[in-house]
């Protein structure tokens, strides 16, 4: 089983996030697709609203996706969010899965910063979603992984085919830009612009933020 693993705050929850979760699902013909909400993010501030105000919003959401699923492992973990403790704690609960691990070219960039981040190699592939905006410098650390462990897409689906198990791939592709970020949004909800973020996300989600009162300024 092929399951791709999308982490973060959702704070809220976005098509920024949607659109490129279902694109890698496609492209990669994945068997699940896994949305992963932080509950103490390492490498962010605390998320505004509360764990179980971005686990709702996640739900409405998967309502219009539904071949995505919701993966609430770190949520109930009062420790910081280390991908490399979920993945450990993924692979003993689910043996056998071949995890792929879904990242923006910001978020592989800043890689070296990660809590033990080499030994994700030995645990999931890593998916990176290029972003037009975000190049990888030639002298970044990165790079000296991302020569040994580049992988196409069609290399990826082909070692699939031949029913090879795979980890410590970084495949990269490209995928739709979406012009949505979480922070634009709550300024401008916090600024009472709703009708800005209409487009957004799912109207469910925003209906919910609406009623909840979220990400109000004052």
């Amino acid at each position: 089983m092929r399951i791709g693993l999308m982490g973060g705050t959702f704070d809220p929850v976005h098509y920024g996030h949607l659109k490129p979760a279902a694109e890698v699902k496609a492209r990669l013909e994945l068997d699940k697709l896994w949305l992963l909400p932080n509950h103490i993010p390492p490498h962010k501030a605390k998320a505004t609203a509360s764990s179980e105000q971005r686990l709702a919003m996640l739900k409405l959401a998967c309502d219009e996706f539904p071949d995505m699923d919701i993966c609430d492992i770190e949520l109930k973990r009062n420790a910081p969010s280390y991908s490399v403790a979920t993945l450990e704690a993924l692979q003993q609960a689910f043996p056998g899965a071949e995890f792929q691990f879904i990242m923006g070219t910001d978020s592989l960039l800043s890689l070296p910063s990660w809590h033990q981040w080499q030994r994700l190699f030995s645990l999931c592939n890593l998916v990176v979603c290029q972003r037009p905006d975000w190049h990888l410098p030639k002298d970044a650390e990165i790079q000296t992984e991302l020569a040994q462990r580049s992988c196409s897409v069609t290399q990826a689906l082909a070692a699939r085919d031949k029913g090879q198990h795979q980890s410590g791939k970084i495949i990269s592709l490209s995928v739709k830009p979406q012009p949505f970020s979480s922070t634009a949004i709550r300024r401008a909800i916090a600024a009472g612009n709703i009708n800005a973020c209409r487009a957004a996300m799912p109207k469910a989600v925003l209906e919910y933020i609406v009623t909840n009162r979220l990400y109000l300024g004052g």
